[in-house]
């Protein structure tokens, strides 16, 4: 299928508190699906991808999210708009911020650049709810954005987040295999060729087949030689890999101070867990629940179908929450 048509494409300035807040900039990418019946509601859904992918590879994602909200009856008259961007070193917000990637960059500035999102659209103000909906890099961002900025969503659905119970060794650090990926190749003659190149190999053959072609056509751009080259530089993408080791320890305690709904979805043949994901609703009872479904790290982009059912659950924690706040404060 092609990918989605946004209803507007935006570019806004990254967080400005992060360094590079003069000159660096977020493309984001606004999406509507009006509601079965007339609407009585609507809500924002916020997405955001993992590293070394953008914003269109999680339009399969997208497109299952909002086909199963429609078809369940409470949400009948729920008109959705889907946010979605690049962070600032990938996709088309890599190619607006070549030449001013800085080696500061971390987990953190996306997670401010998450919240930047929110603020920037004025999300809580002209919507009913705002749910966001990360994978992997993305995820872990969300978790640490609601943590430095409590309410940021009314609920977080946290596919395969990267958490860490304590800080790695450099050493032990430097041996972990995500780090080839300074090695990959990110040039080819043409898209064709790019696809042909990608699509026999073992992490892209698992993949729903929509996403490797999305990633073909929209994370590569061509370059003044005449070849294609991927809008995410590798060198990026290593980087992030790279500096992950306190934010992903400081998201995992974090967990503890969270009062916004968090639904965990992790793959049970991931390799990226590296703690039990079933005990992470332990840390905070009252506001976390954990699953696990089949599938890799990659699970969201290998069988999206599979995320449905969890999005549902937050959505409908989430809005109850939100509807027992808004009972209470009426009494």
């Amino acid at each position: 299928m092609p990918k989605l048509i946004p209803t507007e494409t935006t570019t806004i300035k990254v967080h400005p508190g992060t360094l590079g807040y003069q000159i660096q900039k977020l493309a984001v990418d606004k999406h509507y699906f009006k509601a079965p019946q007339l609407a009585q509601q609507k809500l924002a859904l916020v997405f955001s991808h993992s590293n070394g992918f953008m914003k269109e590879s999680l339009h399969p994602l997208i497109r299952r999210v909002v086909n199963g909200i429609h078809q369940q009856q409470r949400y009948q008259q729920t008109d959705l708009y889907v946010f979605s961007w690049d962070a600032r070193n990938h996709g088309d917000s890599a190619r607006l911020n070549e030449g001013t990637f800085l080696e500061t960059y971390s987990w953190f500035d996306n997670a401010l650049d998450t919240q930047q999102v929110v603020k920037e659209f004025d999300l809580h103000a002209k919507y009913d709810g705002v749910i966001g909906i990360g994978h992997s890099f993305g995820a872990t961002a969300m978790i640490l954005a609601e943590f430095l900025f409590p309410n940021t969503f009314t609920g977080i659905c946290a596919i395969e987040p990267v958490l860490a119970t304590d800080i790695m060794d450099a050493e032990d650090r430097e041996q972990l295999p995500m780090l080839a990926s300074l090695k990959r190749r990110d040039t080819w003659p043409d898209k064709e060729s790019c696809h042909k190149s990608l699509a026999p190999r073992k992490f892209w053959k698992i993949m729903d087949p929509e996403v490797l072609e999305l990633y073909v056509n929209y994370g590569l751009y061509e370059t003044s030689d005449g070849t294609v080259k991927l809008k995410t530089p590798k060198e990026q993408e290593y980087h992030v890999f790279n500096v992950s080791y306190y934010a992903t320890s400081v998201a995992y305690s974090a967990l503890r101070a969270l009062s916004t709904p968090v639904q965990f979805v992790y793959g049970d043949a991931s390799t990226y867990v590296l703690l039990d994901p079933l005990s992470l609703p332990d840390l905070n009872p009252k506001h976390i629940k954990s699953v696990v479904v089949e599938g890799t790290h990659m699970v969201p982009n290998e069988k999206p179908d599979l995320m449905v059912p969890p999005i549902l659950q937050l959505l409908d924690d989430a809005l109850s929450k939100t509807a027992k706040k808004q009972m209470d404060s009426k009494l």
